[in-house]
């Protein structure tokens, strides 16, 4: 409950972005369910065909919200006027030797896109992980994913590798892996505001 405890002092909290949009950031709660799955299937199915699990299956969306542990996964979300317009998730091992490393995945709907909000997700789970004791924090894309990669570049992560046709998409199309990663005690490597 180390991590919750944290998180719980940290958030609600309400951040502008772009030119006046008003994003409340928080973390997902077991009461979130429908709000997360309309959110996920507000995503294009182009988008999706990325995401590691079926995010429009209610039965995904129920054992994210139902089994929460902060000390494995932190899930922040990105609420405007009370409807979710982006989820951001770092991921940690609870032990073994990769467990001063963070893995962040993040999904920002298209109607909200451009205004910074990935942006902000990212910098808050980059505040967290230092919080938290992590050292690094890795990002993994599917090849065609420019955009997103572009987006985590401005914010000081670097390609550390490419793994060729590594994993598949939602439709079983093979793609290259592409893992970028952020030193977070790097003095080098500080986030770009």
């Amino acid at each position: 409950m180390l991590y919750r405890d944290h998180i719980s002092q940290r958030y609600p909290r309400k951040e502008q972005v772009g030119s006046r949009t008003e994003v409340t950031l928080r973390p997902l709660d077991p009461g979130d369910q429908a709000k997360l799955l309309d959110f996920f299937r507000g995503v294009p199915e182009q988008d999706r065909l990325f995401l590691a699990d079926d995010v429009t299956n209610v039965e995904v969306i129920a054992q994210w919200c139902g089994q929460l542990d902060f000390d494995r996964v932190v899930p922040l979300l990105a609420l405007v006027d009370n409807q979710i317009v982006g989820s951001a998730t770092l991921h940690r091992a609870k032990g073994g030797w990769a467990n001063h490393v963070g893995r962040v995945r993040i999904v920002v709907h298209p109607d909200f896109r451009g205004k910074g909000i990935a942006s902000l997700l990212v910098r808050e789970l980059m505040d967290i992980s230092v919080d938290i004791g992590l050292h690094k924090l890795d990002a993994e894309f599917m090849s065609g994913q420019e955009g997103p990669m572009r987006m985590f570049e401005k914010l000081g992560f670097v390609r550390i590798a490419i793994l060729p046709e590594h994993v598949l998409d939602r439709r079983g199309q093979m793609h290259d892996l592409i893992v970028m990663t952020y030193d977070l005690h790097s003095e080098e490597t500080s986030p770009v505001d």
